[in-house]
């Protein structure tokens, strides 16, 4: 593989980037900050890929390791060079965890989604947002990349601003697959569970879906509008789209430095500021908030002390409070160095999925979550993220995020859940989920010329 770079001193808006460059190609993927983070990450143009389904006899964290393996490393790059210019891009859906543990008869497929899809892009675009920097690299397998990476560099030069967002149509209003009564009855089996000792919490979900025709970028460019989150994602393949607006990390690597930032804890904003000011105070001071985020928090300890080195595990913030476009949260900061040799899919490996969104002990409440659930997650509540074999990595927990499966007409659907515990309130706990799908439903009414959902 052959890579060459260009670092531009210009900025562009990575919108505009996305919607010139990959547009309505088959495979393209925007990694989006939001304006909350420092870097947008623009790819597309796949030199290789691999997609995976549960049982195809292939580690889907073994086959992370394999790709990012094949991409050369860079050299003579600065110091400041961006933490992701080639390696690999992807998800890994929630039943990815499959492979390591056994949770249960998987679920049949709704639709052909694979598992897992993850790439070598052959294009890239990093903007800086603190530099108002734009970098280029073109990977090749065998061609000289130089005459290709001078052209993209004039090109982005030339950019010219995205067209306006297009509007859509909602076919069939969203409408949830589980109604209040039925969420109320597993959230008692889930209690059940929890008096006997099997578990001490674990995350309920269901899914919202209905049918949409239009632009899936146009609403995606709502998204992020209505529910910026800090790892958001645009991601298209042939068939379906991904659009995340995630606020959630899961994993992210520097060298030998990792971290996580399991979020537990949500209020709704407030309509006015005093009432804002009520629900924030209401977050930081509940005790039954706190408990839950520090059962996560052990677990998460736990899980990074199988990939870190003994004693290097800590946690320098806890019980942080954090707003969102719709909700407040509550989440915390554990971090580690890694053992010398433990490459970033065996830390997939051993901490995937996510704590937060499991519930403790992990392995007990995935097993009650599919029992009660009794359909697949897909990419709810996995992982979308990068590495590059410089040694760095960040991953999200893919919360927020809806599933477009079709091209101008598709399914569209989401999934909203919570955390419940021995003191879950049914009706609280159903009105967080409302509260959590709340930024999905108003993009959708934004980018709509008929309601997204039954009046």
């Amino acid at each position: 593989m052959r890579i060459a770079w260009r670092r531009l001193n210009v900025q562009k808006d990575a919108v505009d980037l996305y919607y010139h460059f990959v547009g309505a190609s088959q495979v393209g993927v925007y990694l989006d900050s939001c304006g909350k983070g420092r870097y947008d990450i623009v790819a597309w143009n796949p030199l290789i890929s691999r997609s995976l389904n549960h049982g195809g006899g292939w580690s889907p964290f073994a086959a992370l390791d394999d790709l990012v393996a094949m991409v050369p490393l860079l050299d003579q790059l600065p110091d400041d060079a961006p933490p992701f210019l080639s390696g690999v891009i992807g998800y890994f859906s929630y039943e990815a965890a499959w492979d390591e543990e056994w949770i249960g008869e998987p679920k049949d497929r709704k639709d052909s989604l694979p598992d897992v899809s993850l790439m070598i892009p052959g294009k890239v675009i990093v903007l800086d947002q603190l530099k108002k920097e734009s970098w280029m690299v073109v990977s090749t397998l065998k061609e000289d990349p130089e005459p290709e990476v001078e052209r993209l560099v004039e090109k982005v030069k030339a950019l010219q601003a995205a067209e306006p967002i297009h509007m859509g149509n909602v076919i069939e209003p969203m409408v949830a697959k589980t109604d209040r009564e039925t969420y109320h009855k597993q959230l008692e089996q889930i209690h059940a569970y929890i008096s006997r000792g099997d578990i001490y919490q674990a995350n309920l979900s269901y899914e919202v879906e209905g049918k949409v025709q239009g632009d899936s970028f146009s609403l995606y460019r709502l998204l992020r509008e209505t529910n910026a989150g800090r790892y958001a994602a645009y991601m298209k393949f042939p068939g379906y789209t991904i659009l995340s607006s995630s606020p959630e990390q899961f994993i992210r690597q520097e060298k030998n430095l990792i971290e996580t930032r399991p979020i537990k804890g949500t209020r709704p904003r407030g309509k006015t500021q005093e009432k804002d000011r009520d629900y924030k105070e209401e977050l930081a001071t509940s005790e039954k908030d706190q408990a839950e985020l520090v059962m996560i928090v052990d677990l998460e300890r736990n899980d990074l002390g199988r990939v870190c080195e003994i004693g290097s595990v800590n946690v320098p913030e806890l019980f942080a409070i954090n707003p969102h476009p719709t909700v407040w949260h509550q989440s915390a900061r554990i971090t580690g160095r890694l053992t010398e040799g433990v490459s970033i899919g065996e830390v997939l490996r051993m901490t995937f999925p996510g704590g937060s969104i499991t519930g403790a002990p992990k392995i007990r409440s995935m097993q009650v979550i599919h029992e009660l659930e009794g359909e697949r997650r897909g990419i709810y509540t996995g992982s979308i993220g990068y590495v590059d074999p410089r040694g760095f990595s960040e991953w999200n927990i893919a919360i927020r995020t809806m599933v477009w499966v079709g091209e101008e007409i598709g399914r569209l659907s989401y999934r909203v859940g919570g955390g419940i515990v021995a003191d879950s309130d049914p009706g609280l706990e159903y009105e967080e989920t409302l509260a959590k799908g709340k930024g999905m439903l108003q993009a959708i009414d934004k980018w709509t010329t008929t309601p997204a959902t039954r009046r």
